[in-house]
């Protein structure tokens, strides 16, 4: 039995092979989703996860939900995962922020409160680090190392060259 191996070779070649991929699909009893289609499909799996998920919004002190909302801008999403829980920041069209946690159902509001709470500092602390080591470096500060204490605070030694 001869073995085909498809590759394209070329960015236009997925043109050439498209016809030949549905055709194949369609001889499979495979449908292509488009259109009205696809919409309809990714709706019905939207509302097939919603039943199984909890969604509860995080209230975070303004200073810490600030040092992300600056980072994003109107109607866009930071969205990390971490086993079943998804931690969301985003912002609307209007550029009000929120934090989101999505999780289980067999999880209570507290839970995920709890979880997404925890998860949204590391976060953010990350954001903040990032944030504070982009601005040494432009003022010329070097940090020349690192340590974390039993509280998780992040205390950077630095130095400045003249």
């Amino acid at each position: 039995m001869p073995i085909v191996i498809i590759m394209p070779i070329l960015g236009w070649s997925w043109v050439m092979l498209s016809p030949l991929v549905m055709a194949a699909a369609g001889a499979l009893g495979f449908q292509t989703l488009t259109g009205d289609k696809l919409k309809d499909w990714l709706q019905k799996e939207i509302d097939k996860d919603k039943k199984n998920l909890r969604k509860v919004n995080v209230a975070l002190e303004k200073v810490m939900a600030d040092i992300v909302a600056e980072e994003l801008g109107r109607e866009e999403r930071l969205d990390f995962k971490k086993g079943t829980i998804i931690l969301t920041f985003r912002k609307d069209a209007r550029g009000k922020f929120h934090v989101e946690v999505t999780g289980p159902k067999s999880l209570t509001m507290v839970e995920l409160l709890a979880m997404g709470d925890e998860f949204a500092r590391m976060i953010i602390q990350q954001f903040a680090h990032h944030r504070i080591a982009r601005e040494l470096d432009l003022r010329g500060v070097h940090i020349v190392g690192e340590e974390v204490n039993e509280n998780g605070d992040i205390i950077l030694h630095t130095r400045k060259w003249s």
